[in-house]
């Protein structure tokens, strides 16, 4: 079997790999400029394809670029690597089970790069006595296990002890505690890269550690795949505004660090005692759950908590629940019901931080739509996740969800008499249709001989939604209803529903859902009504 080779590298090195393009099981090699163009070439060539790529920084940037590559579906070879020095590297690649094949690629790589670099191969297993590289990981990995064991909870003695046996960069007193979640959910490949990303985890770590050492030190670790463990050291001052300035200067850098499409970032208040930072970690998965109500914030503390929190005023949310209640059951296609809904989540539910009064809102308003319509439209009404599943999530999301499946029922009952316009009667159906083909509202617009300015003005004021927004919402609705009951990969879901490009599907996915496609298949399957 032969593959394909993309690859992102430096100018320098781009020749050396280009001249073994006939080494097998080598076929053709294709160069990139980027993580997102190697994201592009895979989704044309699809399958036998091998992505070489070099770790630049900044890192946030290939986590990213691992995030893009799970939402193609498509599973690519991976091989990852850094220069360590002039005449030196380190690369990792996926574990492949056919033992020729993993070899016959580490022979194509370091052979490649023979003349100028001694290259290690950073693998759990690997025989080589002399890789400095897999020592330092496994040490790495003996201290990040004491470094867990001081977030359960240890006496001083414990504490004293692992400073002394892995020469811990913390104080004896005087702390911050960070955590960064740098994706939703697991890679669903980690098992097969898992070495690719410990070494892009560990040089993202290296920043985080020049950023500590600027800042009187700390140490910076992962809890698991997916979640960064910082524990910094605070920083004596004489002047309580010099004090704040660099704490402010400190988070801001660290947040440039883990800059990636990230779900929660959280501080801890003041920790005076090592024994202290169990409580301020189990403090975290409480405060978690206020990501839902407070996505935008950079960094989430419980001092930022206390001052934005606002009382409910349930006479208030009452009166607006019922004015749009009665436009659900008399006038769903009025506009004011989605200037009123916008109101009741983020003017009075997103305030209030209050998972009892978004339960409360969101049960009235799903019973007044089930009681208008019957159980009809019970499959693209937003779920009813629990807190858990809804700190991925927003009360953005959940208020766009709720207007989309809005929009989505005011599209099927088009052949009722709500709608009066024959001219938007016919674009509803035409668009419920052909969704599935590369249509445009100028496409639709020239088939009824009519101007796209005018279609739309005219589908807007019936509708409240412009025709292409409505085209996009029913293609994604397809495609929720398609993730959930199919197994096919991305891409082929994407074209299903009209997408011609991925990338541009999984982004539209995530503005209007508010989870990529893997992430809401993996959410809708796992959750439970509360």
């Amino acid at each position: 079997m032969s593959y394909k080779v993309i690859l992102y590298t430096e100018e320098t090195t781009v020749d050396k790999f280009r001249n073994f393009t006939n080494t097998a099981p080598i076929e053709t090699v294709c160069i990139s400029n980027s993580y997102g163009h190697c994201i592009d070439k895979l989704i044309k060539l699809k399958e036998n394809v091998i992505i070489i790529f070099q770790i630049f920084h900044p890192v946030y940037k290939i986590q990213d670029f691992f995030n893009d590559l799970v939402e193609t579906g498509l599973s690519p070879i991976l091989i990852a690597f850094k220069t360590i020095s002039e005449n030196e590297l380190v690369y990792s690649m996926t574990s492949i089970k056919d033992p020729v094949l993993s070899s016959q690629l580490q022979t194509f790589f370091t052979m490649a790069l023979q003349d100028e670099y001694q290259c290690y191969f950073n693998y759990i297993g690997n025989n080589s006595t002399s890789n400095n590289i897999m020592h330092s990981r496994i040490e790495q990995l003996e201290k990040t296990e004491y470094l867990k064991d001081i977030l359960r909870g240890v006496t001083d003695k414990e504490f004293h002890y692992y400073k002394m046996k892995v020469n811990l960069n913390l104080l004896d007193e005087g702390y911050y505690l960070y955590i960064w979640n740098l994706s939703e959910i697991e890679y669903p490949d980690h098992d097969l890269n898992k070495n690719i990303y410990y070494l892009v985890g560990e040089i993202l770590l290296e920043e985080c550690r020049e950023v500590l050492n600027q800042y009187n030190g700390g140490e910076v670790f992962y809890i698991n795949p997916t979640m960064v463990c910082i524990i910094v050291n605070d920083i004596p001052s004489n002047s309580q505004a010099t004090y704040l300035r660099l704490v402010e200067e400190r988070a801001r850098k660290l947040n440039n660090v883990f800059n990636c499409k990230t779900s929660f970032r959280y501080k801890s208040s003041y920790i005076k005692d090592i024994k202290d930072i169990r409580i301020s970690y189990e403090e975290y998965h409480n405060l978690k759950s206020y990501n839902f109500f407070l996505s935008e914030v950079d960094v989430l503390t419980y001092d930022y908590i206390e001052n934005i929190k606002k009382n409910i005023d349930y006479e208030s949310i009452d009166e607006l629940l019922l004015e749009i209640k009665e436009l659900i059951y008399h006038n769903i296609a009025d506009p004011k019901l989605i200037t009123n809904i916008q109101k009741l989540y983020l003017d009075m539910i997103k305030p209030s931080l209050s998972y009892n009064l978004y339960y409360y809102c969101y049960t009235s308003l799903i019973s007044a739509i089930t009681e208008a319509f019957g159980n009809e439209f019970h499959s693209i009404l937003p779920k009813n996740y629990s807190p858990d599943k809804l700190s991925f999530s927003s009360i953005e999301q959940q208020c766009n969800d709720l207007i989309e499946a809005i929009h989505l029922i005011k599209g099927e009952l088009s052949n009722r008499h709500m709608i009066k316009s024959p001219l938007v009667l016919e674009v509803t159906h035409f668009i419920q249709k052909n969704y599935m083909y590369d249509i445009s509202i100028s496409y639709i617009a020239e088939k009824l001989n009519i101007s796209h300015s005018y279609l739309t003005q005219v589908f807007t004021k019936e509708m409240g939604i412009s025709p292409r927004n409505y085209l996009i919402t029913y293609r994604i609705q397809k495609a929720k209803e398609l993730i959930i009951k199919s197994n096919e990969p991305i891409y082929i879901i994407a074209e299903e529903v009209g997408f011609s490009d991925v990338k541009h599907f999984s982004k539209t996915f995530r503005k209007i859902t508010g989870l990529s496609p893997s992430n809401y298949k993996k959410q809708y399957a796992e959750a439970e009504y509360v």
